[in-house]
């Protein structure tokens, strides 16, 4: 597998993974405390990035978060 394959959007994880998109958007939610405190976290090591322009986020998500959040 190709380093860039182990990144992903919010979409395509979803089908990658079989998740429900929505609940990936959840774990991204500033305003969800539950999971924020961890997403965060995973933003500080590098498991996630966020690129922010006006209103509008978009979100690229290592296989490890994944990993993390949902298991194998």
């Amino acid at each position: 597998m190709r380093e860039i394959d182990k990144y992903m959007t919010v979409n395509e994880a979803a089908e990658r993974y079989g998740i429900n998109v929505n609940t990936i958007k959840n774990r991204l939610k500033p305003s969800l405390p539950k999971y924020w405190k961890e997403t965060n976290e995973m933003i500080e090591e590098g498991l996630l990035k966020f690129y922010q322009k006006g209103q509008r986020k978009e979100w690229i998500i290592s296989e490890e978060a994944i990993k993390r959040w949902f298991g194998k």
